[in-house]
């Protein structure tokens, strides 16, 4: 299947030839286009002079990286994959030029020096893989290609290196010639990009009207499968945050074939309509179940959504939201409800204890009345897949996701278990 997605290559001076014809055929092989930015390599001497050139002498080069992806992104069904490969020197611009870009999702380096800024972001971009290729003569590179990977938490980051291959795009000639039969860079590139691009599926924002009038904005994502219709999953924030929170979660479910609405709820990030949270009565904010209602309900009108197969995340008041936007709706078949969560009333009650959904509890031991009750739900359910997690400690919500990071994929996990039964 193709992929409307763009590689974008930053080429430094130096280059022998014009992009690679051995690395744009495989990408194009791959089904990725290819977009050709041409940058004078400043080769990165040392950090501390890098420091001051990403901030005057780099300056040129980063806004070409930045114009570049502006343009990629403003293409219709074409700018919100992006990966980047860059040599050398033109890998710091890389970095720097499109660290405000969501669109941006991977990274491919050759050869790549990185000033210790680029690092930073890097370290803290932690959604989006960087593949690392460097030949063992090219100490600097190796080194700074080997800070990145070993400071990388994502599991696709990946660092490729060989011997006597020499610098850059070069490296990509030299081994065609030295080794015909093995596995070529350019194809080893290639291939690793349009997993990465894959996985992140397709995402639009979306908006839509809930029966009492608030205009809900979300992001709407579509895995790339060939499997149809996909289940589906509504993500609900706490009263503190907004759909950001869930940016990786969002995609950990959709490299797992799930279908995802992740919105803001009403009087959070861009759904303030008709006033922002804080600003809004007891009544108005528990009307967020309404919230969660009409997010299941555009979730399932969408093609390619398997409507009888749904699960929702809620965090605090978000999984309040959940349990009430849910309750007799046979669409929803898994709950994960992270902390915060009381019953108000034993409609709730009977709701979660009867089997009618599978539910995921997660609290925290410093919560001892969540806990309590949580556990006791947990005990009068007779599902079997219902479960509960327990941490020590008061985190609420999502700072789960920063204590533990094997949470998110366990929740993703189990939500394909419960939206399979």
């Amino acid at each position: 299947m193709l992929r409307s997605s763009r590689a974008s290559r930053e080429n430094g001076r130096g280059s022998s030839i014009a992009p690679s014809n051995r690395l744009s055929v495989a990408i194009e092989s791959a089904g990725l286009s290819f977009h050709w930015v041409e940058l004078r390599d400043k080769t990165v001497e040392n950090n501390r002079r890098t420091e001051k050139d990403s901030l005057h002498k780099s300056d040129r080069q980063v806004k070409s990286v930045r114009s570049a992806v502006e343009l990629l992104s403003a293409r219709q069904g074409v700018g919100d994959r992006i990966a980047i490969i860059a040599e050398k020197g033109a890998a710091d611009a890389a970095v720097l030029g499109s660290r405000a870009f969501s669109q941006v999702r991977s990274f491919v380096f050759l050869s790549g020096r990185l000033s210790s800024t680029a690092k930073q972001f890097l370290t803290e971009w932690q959604d989006d893989p960087v593949l690392c290729i460097a030949s063992s003569e090219d100490k600097a590179s190796l080194r700074d290609m080997t800070d990145i990977y070993l400071s990388s938490n994502h599991p696709d980051t990946d660092l490729h290196v060989f011997e006597g291959m020499g610098r850059g795009e070069r490296m990509i000639e030299k081994w065609a010639f030295r080794f015909p039969d093995r596995e070529p860079i350019e194809q080893l590139i290639a291939g690793w990009i349009r997993r990465q691009l894959s996985s992140v599926g397709r995402e639009r924002e979306v908006s839509f009207t809930t029966e009492d009038g608030w205009e809900i904005f979300g992001n709407l994502l579509f895995p790339d499968t060939d499997v149809w219709p996909s289940p589906g999953a509504v993500l609900l924030h706490s009263g503190r945050s907004d759909r950001y929170v869930f940016a990786s979660l969002e995609r950990l479910l959709v490299r797992e074939g799930f279908a995802v609405l992740n919105i803001d709820w009403r009087g959070r990030g861009k759904s303030t309509s008709k006033g922002k949270y804080f600003d809004l009565s007891k009544e108005e904010r528990a009307n967020g179940r309404l919230d969660a209602k009409a997010a299941i309900d555009f979730l399932t009108s969408q093609d390619g959504v398997d409507r009888d197969r749904v699960g929702v995340v809620g965090v605090v008041h978000g999984a309040e939201h959940a349990v009430r936007g849910s309750i007799g709706d046979s669409r929803v078949k898994a709950l994960a409800l992270l902390t915060g969560y009381i019953p108000v009333d034993d409609k709730e009650r009977d709701y979660l204890t009867s089997g009618a959904v599978h539910t995921l509890y997660v609290t925290c031991t410093g919560h001892k009345q969540v806990t309590q009750i949580m556990r006791a739900l947990y005990e009068a359910t007779p599902d079997k897949l219902t479960r509960l997690l327990m941490y020590d400690g008061g985190a609420i919500g999502y700072q789960l996701f920063e204590l533990d990071p094997k949470l998110e994929p366990l929740v993703v996990e189990w939500l394909k278990a419960g939206v399979a039964q």
